[in-house]
């Protein structure tokens, strides 16, 4: 048990934010999620979650040092929100291309600073991102490419922030999701939950990246 120790899901809901928050949460760790709107994720006796937005770095660094004050040391981020304006290239706007981004990329290199500056004392913490395989290869679903930009800026953000935060004892890594997350599947939210389990488990070396193909 690791009681007193957090684990913070951003951008939780009933899909994969949920799955991922009770694997944590059965391994003893404080769970706490974070989501514009609370009210649509099911109310947990083992799972905290606190309404944020991860379009504003400022709003989300102070509830990310709220929860380290009161809830404990955060181990583990797990950075899971995402923002997509669907239509083919060239539909969705200049300002829905940067709102997109503004959650899928700055969002979460602001909660990883946060982390950073919070783990680094430590010398351990474990950072942990949500992305797709559209950032590989976007044209299987060009009507969500403002996603798959994002996604592939998320990518290269894991990459740069994992070798540059490792001297400091924390690891970062995206997890790569090859395919449509879906219940009953090979792609299913529990299977994919129990890969980041174990991405943390390895720690630096995870390396930047882990590619989940349903297998």
């Amino acid at each position: 048990m690791r009681e007193g120790n957090a684990v913070v899901v951003v951008g939780i809901g009933p899909g994969l934010g949920l799955a991922a928050a009770h694997r944590f949460a059965r391994e003893g760790f404080v769970v706490v999620g974070l989501a514009r709107t609370p009210d649509r994720v099911p109310a947990e006796t083992r799972i905290e979650v606190h309404r944020a937005d991860a379009a504003d770095p400022m709003s989300l660094d102070a509830v990310l040092r709220s929860i380290e004050r009161d809830r404990g040391p955060i181990e583990i981020l797990i950075y899971n929100a995402y923002r997509a304006s669907i239509g083919p290239p060239g539909s969705p706007t200049p300002d829905d291309i940067a709102a997109d981004l503004q959650v899928n990329v700055v969002g979460a290199y602001a909660a990883s600073q946060t982390m950073h500056s919070l783990m680094s004392p430590r010398g351990r913490g474990s950072i942990i991102l949500t992305g797709g395989g559209l950032a590989l290869d976007p044209r299987p679903w060009l009507d969500a490419f403002s996603l798959s930009a994002g996604k592939a800026a998320l990518r290269n953000l894991a990459y740069s922030l994992s070798d540059a935060f490792k001297t400091s004892g924390i690891a970062v890594t995206t997890v790569t999701i090859a395919g449509r997350i879906e219940e009953n599947t090979s792609f299913a939210p529990d299977l994919i939950a129990e890969t980041m389990w174990h991405v943390h488990l390895a720690g630096l070396g995870a390396g930047p990246e882990v590619i989940f193909t349903g297998r």
